[in-house]
């Protein structure tokens, strides 16, 4: 897989289950959430690391990074932002930063 700059300006937004009402989303269900966006947008799901759980609230940020499931040293930030929060449904955005 080769992430080149062009990919810096992909965006997906997806739709994640939040457990109840306000607990954050589980660091685990974030990083599948986002392989699997930024592989529909790629052709290959990168393997992708967060820091920890994303907190279940409107404009919540954290950055994760992506990296080649191939081997490839190379590494890239992703900014996981949540766009909205309804019954318990977080609609999520991934972006590459780019750089």
């Amino acid at each position: 897989m080769r992430l080149r700059p062009a990919v810096a300006l992909v965006s997906a937004a997806l739709v994640l289950l939040t457990a109840c009402g306000h607990a954050p989303m589980p660091q685990k269900s974030v990083e599948e959430k986002a392989s699997e966006a930024m592989g529909k947008q790629i052709g290959l799901a990168p393997i992708v690391d967060c820091p920890g759980d994303l907190e279940s609230r409107e404009g919540a940020t954290m950055e994760c990074e992506l990296s080649d499931p191939n081997g490839s040293d190379k590494k890239f930030t992703m900014t996981v932002r949540v766009l909205s929060l309804k019954n318990g449904v977080a609609k999520l955005d991934f972006a590459l930063d780019e750089g």
